[in-house]
């Protein structure tokens, strides 16, 4: 059922963590919509070979965060709406990464013609890939 998730004990990063990591990346591109289910703690656990607690701490996590909600009946489901405020904080996370890039454009002594210049460029290029991509080239 979590064939998706995948954890990797030698990578440093707690478990739960990397948990948490992927089914909010899993939310962030569709990949998991509002209403989906998720395994329960055991079957997750069991998936993964980790303890139960493992998998309790990531999906409390994931529930503080409102990427997902318990319904009695029902189970661990992917929280409705979800994805927009996902989305949201990507775009926000976006903007970040372009006031540092500004900065660091300045710093370095990028005029902003020449920022511009490579900005128009890669984002042509990017959206001559999606248009080929698109065609089914």
């Amino acid at each position: 059922m979590a064939i998706w998730l995948e954890v990797d004990v030698r990578s440093g990063v707690p478990i739960y963590v990397q948990i948490v990591d992927q089914i909010r990346h899993a939310v962030e591109v569709g990949s998991l919509t509002g209403g989906d289910r998720l395994p329960t703690v055991r079957a997750l656990a069991g998936e993964l070979t980790v303890a139960p607690n493992t998998v309790v701490k990531a999906y409390n996590e994931l529930q503080r965060a409102g990427f997902i909600e318990s319904r009695a009946g029902v189970g661990t489901v992917v929280a409705e709406g979800v994805g927009g405020m996902a989305r949201d904080r990507r775009v926000e996370a976006l903007y970040e990464r372009l006031s540092a890039l500004v900065r660091d454009a300045v710093g370095l002594g990028i005029t902003e013609d020449e920022l511009w210049e490579r900005f128009d460029a890669a984002f042509e290029r990017f959206h001559e890939r999606a248009g080929r991509l698109e065609d089914g080239e």
